[in-house]
């Protein structure tokens, strides 16, 4: 069967089973975020497993239903190893979703905080490939002009294979943090922002780097580097930009590596870590000191 009129409201266990488009079966449901649901699929066209991001019944306004679109446009055009393959886009009865490359694995959010458990810190070598990988998957959508503008653990992806993949460009779009900033946003998690945003700044791909940055102390730290009790405080706490030595929580965490975190969440553009590129070549010197036989199984799960 198809998409009907009456599944589009049901519950998430009533669509399992449910084909979109006549070819995508619905097999279970992966991740339920603020403006979609990701599913593990099948496309019985050409017998393979798919991922499908299905946009939320309540967000389909022409605007919001415009800028998902717009995402599967944008990451079509970006072929990297390190970058989630897009294979289709479409809408049928009403429902807008992305068919994605489906990747075995976890979240990186789900692997240093997992659900119930306390947070977790990672060897100095393996978060340093991970940021590796993406650095590289960023250096080729900056050199394509694309800025992912949300970067975080929630948007990385860690495969069982090794390796890992740069997911969801929804918010590629210069205009979506000036225009979503303040409660209920959705321009980007809050504690992964840059301050020139906050400052309503122009941005430019350094805010990537930023967010980055956030991601790698957090690995490292085992805890949240920008986080209050409400969003205010969080953007407060962005703001003011102030970032502990990641040493005081991981003894692993040597003067260079801590230096490369100074430089790359500084809190001004200028300031800042120049090119995902330049960031790449620090990091393969930072992690040929630390273990010169560390590769992608050091990313897999």
């Amino acid at each position: 069967m198809t998409v009907t009129g009456t599944m589009r409201n049901s519950r998430p266990e009533r669509r399992v089973g449910t084909r979109i488009a006549g070819r995508y079966r619905l097999d279970r449901l992966v991740a339920n975020g603020g403006m979609a649901q990701v599913w593990e699929a099948t496309d019985e066209t050409l017998r393979r497993r798919v991922a499908i991001k299905i946009l939320h019944d309540h967000l389909a306004d022409a605007a919001t239903v415009a800028r998902f679109r717009a995402e599967g446009v944008t990451a079509a055009r970006l072929t990297h190893p390190g970058v989630v393959a897009i294979f289709d886009t479409c809408s049928d009865h009403g429902l807008d979703a992305i068919v994605m490359e489906y990747v075995e694995g976890h979240t990186l959010r789900e692997l240093i905080r997992p659900e119930g458990g306390a947070e977790r810190r990672l060897r100095p070598e393996r978060a340093l490939e991970i940021v590796d990988g993406i650095l590289r998957a960023l250096d080729y959508s900056h050199r394509g002009g694309i800025i992912h503008r949300d970067i975080s653990p929630h948007n990385l992806l860690l495969s069982r294979r090794g390796g890992v993949k740069l997911a969801d460009f929804g918010l590629a779009d210069a205009t979506v943090h000036r225009t979503q900033l303040g409660d209920g946003m959705l321009g980007g998690k809050l504690g992964y922002l840059a301050p020139e945003i906050l400052r309503q700044e122009p941005t430019t791909h350094q805010i990537d780097l930023f967010g980055l940055g956030i991601v790698l102390w957090e690995m490292l730290a085992g805890r949240r580097l920008f986080v209050g009790e409400t969003d205010a405080d969080t953007v407060r706490a962005v703001a003011r930009c102030e970032v502990p030595p990641a040493r005081a929580f991981n003894r692993g965490v040597n003067d260079d590596v801590e230096g490369f975190l100074r430089e790359i969440l500084a809190p001004t553009p200028e300031e800042r870590t120049l090119t995902a590129a330049s960031a790449v070549a620090q990091l393969e010197a930072l992690l040929f000191d630390l273990d010169p036989e560390v590769g992608p199984r050091d990313v897999a799960l």
